[in-house]
């Protein structure tokens, strides 16, 4: 599946639950354990990916295009992920360059790096602390939880654990996570709630 497509599948899903944030994601969305019962934050699981994320040094006309762009791709038909509609297609081009990018391509890159950061921001203290600590809190969470189904605790559990086990994904750069904690709420609001 094109990057583009990709781009118009997740932003005719109007950025729910794997949204762009607080686990920002125009593409696909790093998986995420399943959601233990209110007890614990939602903390992303890395997912392996095929290719390398590439890191784009985010500035705040980024985030602000990023913001802009979000309620009009949202807006946008869902569409078949084998045979995107060209119309559709040439919609979110015209979005993404009326909001600073030069391309779907371009915008998709700056929505990685911002989720890149969220992946690894404690949403109580909103600070970035990496990933792995974020779901060794969640695990804590989990085994603390005793309204959760222990079937379900298991499955959320073993997924965690999975992702913990793979490691810390690579840091993103200083000068991004101090932008994208600076506009968190900003970041948080476009997603429908955020943190």
């Amino acid at each position: 599946m094109s990057r583009t497509t990709r781009a118009l599948l997740a932003a005719s899903l109007a950025f729910g639950a794997t949204a762009l944030v607080p686990q920002v994601g125009f593409a696909q969305a790093p998986q995420k354990a399943p959601a233990p019962a209110k007890a614990a934050p939602a903390a992303p699981a890395p997912a392996p990916e095929a290719e390398e994320q590439k890191e784009v040094a985010l500035t705040q006309a980024l985030i602000d295009g990023l913001v802009a762009a979000q309620p009009e791709l949202a807006k946008l038909p869902a569409g078949n992920a084998t045979k995107p509609d060209p119309k559709v297609q040439a919609q979110a081009v015209a979005i993404a360059k009326k909001n600073g990018f030069a391309s779907v391509d371009d915008l998709q890159d700056a929505a990685d790096s911002v989720e890149a950061v969220l992946d690894g921001v404690d949403p109580e203290t909103k600070t970035y602390v990496g990933v792995v600590p974020l779901l060794k809190k969640q695990v804590a969470a989990i085994e603390a939880d005793t309204k959760m189904k222990p079937k379900d605790k298991a499955a959320a559990l073993k997924d965690i654990n999975e992702a913990i086990a793979a490691g810390e994904p690579t840091k993103p750069s200083d000068g991004n996570i101090a932008l994208v904690t600076k506009n968190i709420d900003k970041l948080g609001q476009m997603a429908g709630g955020g943190q």
